[in-house]
């Protein structure tokens, strides 16, 4: 039987090193999500300055194309990007924003756009509001980030803006 090249050795010091890779990216992989989380959700507490808000992601689920934010989970990178949705017809119709905040004044909601590039929440004018077909599905409150679970709420109804 032909000898391996590698050595015993060798071979016990690579596994080694790829046991603590593995185990790296399994410490700080949660780490970085529930850190882009919480970025977002300060971004979104100081532009709300004390206002009740919430925020609501794109989702291609339902006949809206967001849905309200119900857990920390759906505020990472990996749940709010932006969504193709090949409705044809216009380029406003093709994709939806990663994300939309909905700060609530008296009649009329601001919204806002979450923007990753700049790491920062972007008023939405009443133009691009009309154009991207954005309309708030959520229901704002003062202490939205604090009710927030970190992987799931199933308690969808009271989210829902009524």
């Amino acid at each position: 039987m032909p000898r391996s090249p590698v050595s015993p050795d060798a071979a016990r010091k690579a596994g080694s090193v790829i046991f603590r890779f593995i185990l790296l990216l399994a410490v700080l992989s949660p780490a970085m999500l529930f850190g882009t989380a919480s970025f977002v959700l300060y971004q979104a507490e100081r532009v709300a300055n004390g206002r009740p808000f919430c925020v609501q992601y794109a989702t291609q689920k339902g006949v809206s194309r967001y849905t309200p934010v119900r857990s920390l989970w759906q505020l990472t990178f990996v749940a709010m990007h932006v969504r193709y949705l090949g409705l044809g017809g216009r380029m406003s119709d093709q994709f939806s924003l990663p994300g939309v905040l909905v700060v609530d004044q008296a009649e009329r909601a601001d919204l806002w756009r979450w923007s990753w590039s700049g790491l920062n929440w972007k008023v939405l004018s009443n133009g691009q509001r009309q154009g991207l077909r954005v309309e708030a599905v959520c229901n704002p409150h003062v202490n939205f980030g604090d009710e927030l679970p970190i992987v799931w709420n199933t308690d969808y109804s009271a989210a829902l803006r009524s």
